[in-house]
């Protein structure tokens, strides 16, 4: 324990200096009351006698003075934490922007619900964490390098929502592949950086129909770097919007003319997740997807120290209180 203001603590000494005189009035009370006669009328309408009342009332009003200067030097307990020190987490988005992701069995769309979710994540990180961001389709684009700028990120983000261009197909395996240089060109401008822990957090309906996948993961299973994917899309699935009319859109079809529903296929997902050593998250609505890129942070966040903390906490408040109570008994002595 510690006091804020000790120096009111040196008040103490004027009530121990106060008690001769303190003393010697009780005295001369009663010696007054004696003289006068009163003294045993005033025992007989009490159970107490009145010297011993005084004597009472004189420690209560003592023990208010004494709480007053304590809760005045402002005490406070003192508690040592040790509070853990996160390390510096690198976290690649691999994005699916295929057309099938456009579907809009998820409000507003699977690929926009993502968009806001990873814009959200990226307001919300830690300072030193890093972001980096990878679009994949038929083919696969590099839309920005690890960064701890949000705004970067959110820049990038505003760029995909407004993009209207439709690349057919579905290269999973593309898109690791650019991951994993994302991660190279960044060990080779900041070599310090290599230390930090990456993660990749990939975000697909998981419709895979190129045939770079298994040499893909191979790699970055190589690379010891996680992937943790995340399946997006409900299990009824959705037509396929290409493009709009009069603000109408316009569904693919079949020879048939009739629409094509994009299914999801969480095999793909779960095999990814099993092969480099994460989890396989599965969004039904697109809530769900703050929550998971929540927990895989937590989990793949390492711990690199503990840091002492000290915390101070106020409680005069309990000796304000007890002067109050105590005060009340003597008003209630002295009735």
């Amino acid at each position: 324990m510690k006091f804020l203001h000790p120096g009111y603590l040196n008040l103490f000494f004027l009530l121990v200096a106060l008690l001769p005189c303190w003393l010697y009035f009780l005295h001369g009370k009663h010696q007054s009351r004696r003289t006068l006669g009163v003294g045993l009328a005033l025992k007989r309408i009490s159970r107490f006698s009145s010297l011993r009342k005084d004597v009472i009332r004189f420690l209560l009003l003592n023990l208010v003075m004494a709480a007053l200067i304590l809760a005045l030097a402002h005490p406070q307990l003192v508690q040592e934490q040790k509070v853990p020190q996160p390390g510096v987490l690198d976290v690649v988005f691999l994005l699916d922007t295929s057309p099938s992701m456009r579907a809009t069995d998820i409000q507003p769309s699977r690929l926009a619900r993502a968009l806001e979710v990873i814009g959200a994540f990226s307001r919300a990180k830690l300072a030193h964490d890093r972001v980096g961001l990878v679009s994949f389709a038929g083919g696969s684009v590099i839309i920005s390098y690890l960064t701890e700028d949000a705004n970067n990120i959110l820049y990038y983000l505003d760029y995909l929502k407004e993009d209207t261009t439709l690349s057919h197909g579905t290269n999973i395996g593309r898109g690791l592949r650019n991951g994993l240089t994302v991660i190279r060109k960044e060990a080779e401008v900041y070599p310090a950086a290599a230390r930090n822990k990456k993660v990749f957090i990939l975000l697909s309906d998981g419709e895979d129909n190129s045939a770079e996948l298994d040499g893909a993961v191979e790699a970055v299973r190589e690379q010891g770097v996680k992937v943790h994917t995340v399946g997006v899309g409900s299990v009824e699935g959705a037509p396929i919007p290409i493009a709009y009319e009069r603000g109408r859109p316009v569904y693919l079809e079949d020879d048939q003319g009739k629409r094509i529903i994009t299914r999801f296929d969480e095999r793909t997902l779960h095999w990814i997740a099993d092969k480099t050593g994460g989890k396989f998250y599965r969004s039904l609505s697109g809530f769900e997807l703050d929550k998971t890129f929540s927990e895989i942070v937590l989990k793949e966040r390492d711990i690199t120290g503990f840091r002492k903390v000290i915390e101070y906490q106020d409680f005069y408040h309990g000796f304000l209180l007890a002067a109050a109570g105590i005060f009340f008994l003597t008003l209630l002595i002295s009735g």
